[in-house]
């Protein structure tokens, strides 16, 4: 009877000769390594444990040849497992020169996502039968599954410190910034993104105020700011102002023109030109928007997937946190909310980048002396709390107080920051075109 059982695609004699190159000269490892090739990425079981004895004496600066690679497999008490010396000499005796090191190592690792995208493919399909919940929960699942695989997000599994280590050796050993520059996305404030050293992949980040302090526009800044610096696309879902009524806030604040007269279509003669200006550079910057109210967690998460796969993703903005619909049928506000934080914070780690979610706070802030936003002021706050990684406010003294010493200024309050220091940066804030902006001066921070 004829055997019909498909192998998975390999190409041992690929493996064969990646680990001859590798231990003839032990130099060409560092040849290979943006491809962060790993044992299970090999067919064949013993030829995996090979490459990782010899990717562990790479790892401590042990030189690579025959007797450190056969003394290290002893170590580790796997020499007789893939043969003895006799196995390991045989590998070496068919490989003559290193030359074609990188195009060993490139078959090999593709050869493992083709059998990962094979297994993955047939767990979904495995799934399928038997799964009871809904259709578009199941695609998202599909999608969640496929798009790990397409960014390379193994995110699931264990790492080596040492790998991590020799991560954290080249960034320290990088002096192409000069010190004290920031190593995230910035913010385009300078005070600010000294205290956050720059917005990290992965991070969430919570920004809250009370109605009309102007937490969307200080993040329409940010998404400017962002985007001019970094080139990256942005990624804002508005679940409470139009489309157009957001590129109209974007362009008031490019064009630093009045928004009043904007919207009365009232202009100056100078209006005209910065306007024009304003529409030709924000033309330039990926900037997508979704004013859909009804978004969930899973329809941005789909939607951010798609963006990042074609052009890459530098920043999420979500405006705002409670009026984000659950994707689930929890009847606890309290519990949804909770349910989306986490997802937000998933998300920023699956997607690597930053995710800024506005948030409103409680009124209890209003019957303080002090109104001053805290931490504990953040609405169905327990929950939000914990899984951010920073917390900004905005706040705006002369709102409450028309006698302020500091009229026209803003304080963005940061009151967790797990990256770096809190405190307060003060901005201009200029109500004309809804934008904040560098003080023209040194403000000394008084909080």
């Amino acid at each position: 009877m004829e055997n019909n059982i498909k192998q998975l695609p390999h190409d041992l004699l690929a493996e064969k000769s990646l680990l001859g190159c590798l231990i003839i000269d032990g130099n060409s490892f560092d040849e290979m390594s943006d491809l962060k090739l790993k044992g299970e990425d090999f067919y064949h079981p013993q030829y995996g444990v090979i490459y990782e004895a010899i990717a562990d004496l790479n790892s401590a600066s042990l030189p690579i040849d025959f007797v450190t690679v056969c003394s290290k497999l002893t170590e580790i008490g796997k020499l007789e497992a893939v043969g003895g010396q006799s196995s390991v000499m045989e590998i070496v005796e068919d490989q003559a020169s290193a030359a074609n090191i990188y195009h060993y190592a490139k078959v090999v690792k593709d050869k493992s996502g083709m059998r990962e995208v094979i297994r993955s493919a047939e767990r979904v399909a495995s799934m399928g039968y038997d799964f009871g919940g809904k259709s578009e929960d199941f695609i998202q699942e599909v999608e969640s599954t496929f798009f790990k695989l397409t960014n390379e997000a193994k995110s699931g599994k264990m790492q080596k410190l040492n790998s991590c280590l020799k991560l954290n050796l080249k960034e320290l050993e990088d002096t192409s910034r000069v010190p004290g520059e920031i190593n995230g996305l910035p913010t385009g404030y300078p005070k600010l993104d000294e205290m956050l050293l720059g917005m990290q992949p992965g991070q969430l980040i919570i920004l809250a105020a009370r109605p009309a302090m102007g937490k969307t526009a200080l993040a329409l800044n940010i998404a400017q700011n962002a985007c001019a610096t970094s080139g990256l696309p942005v990624a804002i879902f508005s679940l409470e102002m139009l489309s157009n009524e957001l590129s109209m806030r974007l362009l008031s604040q490019k064009a630093k023109v009045d928004s009043k007269r904007i919207r009365q279509k009232n202009f100056l003669d100078t209006d005209l030109r910065s306007i024009g200006k304003a529409v030709q550079e924000l033309s330039q910057f990926p900037i997508f928007i979704n004013d859909s109210g009804d978004s969930t967690i899973l329809d941005i998460q789909s939607q951010c997937r798609k963006i990042k796969t074609e052009q890459g993703l530098g920043l999420i903005i979500i405006d705002y946190l409670q009026l984000m619909n659950s994707h689930t049928k929890n009847p606890s506000r309290e519990q949804q909310i909770s349910e989306m934080s986490r997802g937000l914070k998933s998300m920023a780690k699956e997607l690597g980048c930053p995710v800024i979610a506005l948030s409103q706070l409680n009124r209890g802030v209003e019957s303080r002396p002090n109104k001053r936003p805290m931490t504990s002021d953040l609405r169905e706050s327990g929950a939000i709390e914990q899984d951010a990684d920073i917390i900004m406010f905005v706040y705006r003294d002369e709102y409450y107080n028309q006698d302020t010493k500091e009229p026209g200024i803003a304080e963005v309050i940061v009151g967790k920051n797990r990256a770096g220091e809190t405190g307060t940066a003060k901005l201009s804030w200029v109500g004309q075109y809804t934008s904040f902006e560098n003080p023209a001066f040194n403000i000394e921070n008084e909080h």
